[in-house]
């Protein structure tokens, strides 16, 4: 993470552990919430036959439901911490990659993704397809998104699961106008340009200061290029640049003559400079 000095303060990596635990009890809570009630209970009782025939001591509440997702696990054939290791580091390893979501190597969210370190607080303006905040939780970061349409969200939420980032990943529905990052701060933000294009240019400039107030000396902000950009219609990050003024603009390169619209980070500068 970027200090106010421009050092890097470094974090011990994830648990596989803490993960692998995290993405057993999600698979066997998925199951348990296709089931119809009476199968469950028809697993509570396989549960109490198996405990009844082993040297159980005291049948507890707790005891009862861990066999439940014994049983659950072994109906999944979920995979041991070992197997399950060599899968997911090679998912990470593919996952952590650019290409993977789409991007270039010149992109934004490219080289903010180079300077992530484990635990780093990320802000993503915008759900869009999800790419960027996925691509994010990947390289290490904790990544919090902010979005107005609930469809959008929902479908970043259930995205993050499938590509096992869900615990990496936090939600909230909210008008941009009224976002508010309360006492948080964020070492980078993102902001996807579709996302403000429906805001006054009031309303933009007002949410564009509360980012960089919620970022601290040296923090970026990645602003991506918007469906203007892509021939949809919506609001070109170009747009964008003249609010951050105060700030160190790096454009991204294309492969074009003229390369526009393609975003460009922002570098909040340090006080001494």
């Amino acid at each position: 993470m970027l200090t106010a000095a421009g050092t890097r303060t470094r974090r011990p990596p994830r648990s596989l552990r803490s993960e692998y635990d995290q993405f057993i009890e999600q698979r066997i809570e998925e199951y348990k919430d296709s089931l119809a009630r009476s199968e469950i209970l028809g697993i509570g009782d396989e549960a109490m036959h198996e405990l009844a025939g082993a040297d159980q001591l005291q049948l507890t509440e707790v005891v009862l439901r861990d066999q439940v997702d014994a049983i659950i696990r072994r109906r999944l054939k979920l995979p041991s911490f070992r197997r399950w290791r060599e899968r997911h580091l090679a998912l990470r390893a593919a996952q952590s990659q650019p290409g993977h979501w789409g991007f270039t190597a010149h992109d934004p969210v490219a080289t903010l993704g180079d300077l992530i370190e484990d635990g780093d607080p990320v802000l993503v303006i915008g759900a869009s397809d999800g790419a960027c905040a996925l691509f994010l939780a990947a390289r290490g970061a904790q990544v919090f998104v902010a979005d107005p349409d609930i469809a959008a969200i929902y479908g970043l939420e259930n995205r993050a699961v499938n590509e096992q980032l869900g615990a990496a990943i936090e939600c909230e529905v909210v008008r941009l106008e009224h976002w508010s990052n309360g006492d948080a701060a964020f070492a980078a933000c993102v902001i996807e340009t579709a996302a403000l294009a429906s805001l006054a240019a009031s309303a933009r400039s007002a949410l564009v200061q509360r980012l960089k107030d919620a970022t601290p000396e040296a923090g970026r902000h990645a602003v991506m290029p918007g469906g203007q950009d892509r021939g949809a219609g919506c609001l070109s990050s170009d747009a964008l640049r003249s609010l951050y003024a105060d700030w160190t603009i790096v454009r991204a390169t294309g492969s074009g003559r003229r390369p526009r619209n393609l975003g460009f980070t922002a570098i909040r500068p340090n006080a001494s400079e």
